[in-house]
């Protein structure tokens, strides 16, 4: 389940720091330039008759430098505990106009210092706890101003923090969208693995069931040459030779479904899968510089285990041919198919080869159409691309 609670820091950052740092000294100076300018002894005419409300100074004037720390200070954990932050200022506010009076201008510093409360609130809190920070925010601002510019000021400037709340709300939406997009990117990600998980064990199924039908066939093949009875020595020993030939292809190709079926080798192969790409430095690997490749269509990647089968049942074929310059072989890419035909002298074992490029391009559901006629032979194979 995505989790969409703002996340909370568990302590005080750098930037609280800074931001406090900031304020504080802009408040100390504001506060020293009140006491020692226009409040200086000489400039003390009686209570500030301009003030709107006016409450009467009880302690010393210079005790203002120090006191109006406790609205600041309460910066640092704005993020933290945004609300007790704010309670802790509005309490430090109160604290400075009931015992310094309204003669003392704050509203420079209190109102910034407001707006860094109501964003904090809207980015960090949620339904009623973020409304009651924007409204302690907005109380914050509003007794400062109200005692000195009247109500209409007070709600004019205290409307600022309300924008600074709604910006901290965008902030959190922002955030939210952020890690439910992560959730659904890590959803996705799992699903994926299991989906090739499953499919590697559909593959290792279907290749155990075509192994045991190979091996069974292969086996009737070799039974067969074996009781056929030549009529002279050189019969027998082609005989034994075209025996001992099929017995290792037919071990070679256990080996390598055997090998697709494990899936505990202690070193797993770490050289790419063979692909398309790489049926050209086949062709000339295995028939030299002057055989002949076409490539028709539009090449694209296709998925891996198609171009993987598509490489073997190539290399199937061309063990079917002669090794001459006259081999050719094409590739043409369909829209939903992808034909691959060679040709060329045929060799004596040419049908053998072609029944193993047959039972590769049936693990695709695809299939290979092949004719051998006056020691030529000619194969069309065509997979689908889109085979599940």
């Amino acid at each position: 389940m995505i989790d969409f609670v703002t996340h909370v820091p568990a302590r005080i950052g750098k930037r609280d720091v800074v931001i406090t740092v900031a304020l504080s000294a802009l408040g100390l100076l504001l506060m020293y330039d009140n006491v020692y300018g226009e409040l200086a002894p000489e400039n003390r005419t009686g209570p500030d008759q301009q003030a709107v409300i006016h409450v009467g100074n009880i302690v010393p004037y210079e005790l203002t430098i120090p006191l109006f720390l406790l609205v600041t200070v309460p910066l640092l954990w704005r993020r933290v505990a945004p609300l007790a932050a704010l309670a802790a200022a509005c309490a430090g506010l109160a604290v400075n106009e009931l015992l310094l009076g309204s003669e003392v201008l704050r509203c420079g510093v209190v109102l910034p210092t407001a707006c860094f409360f109501a964003f904090a609130a809207g980015a960090q809190l949620q339904g009623r706890d973020a409304l009651l920070g924007l409204a302690l925010a907005f109380a914050l601002a509003f007794a400062d101003i109200l005692v000195t510019f009247g109500p209409a000021m007070a709600f004019i400037l205290g409307g600022f923090t309300a924008v600074f709340w709604v910006v901290g709300r965008l902030v959190q939406s922002r955030r939210r969208m952020a890690r439910e997009l992560q959730a659904h990117t890590a959803e996705l990600r799992t699903a994926r693995d299991e989906r090739a998980r499953m499919e590697v064990a559909a593959d290792r199924a279907r290749l155990s069931r075509e192994l045991d039908e190979l091996l069974q066939r292969r086996l009737g093949e070799l039974a067969r040459m074996a009781d056929a009875r030549p009529r002279d020595a050189e019969a027998a020993t082609a005989t034994l030779v075209d025996i001992e030939q099929a017995s290792r292809s037919t071990l070679d190709e256990m080996r390598t479904a055997v090998g697709l079926l494990r899936d505990d080798a202690p070193e797993p192969a770490t050289e790419p899968q063979p692909a398309l790409t790489h049926i050209e430095a086949l062709l000339v690997r295995a028939k030299g510089g002057g055989a002949r490749l076409d490539v028709q269509g539009s090449p694209r990647v296709l998925p891996p285990a198609v171009e993987l089968s598509a490489y073997r049942i190539v290399e199937h074929l061309l063990g079917a041919l002669e090794d001459t310059p006259e081999v050719q072989v094409g590739v043409r890419f369909g829209d939903d198919a992808l034909e691959l035909s060679v040709s060329g002298p045929a060799r004596r074992r040419a049908r053998a080869a072609i029944e193993r490029a047959r039972e590769r391009a049936r693990l695709q559901n695809g299939s290979v159409d092949a004719t051998v006629r006056g020691g030529h032979a000619e194969a069309v194979a065509s997979l689908p691309v889109l085979a599940g």
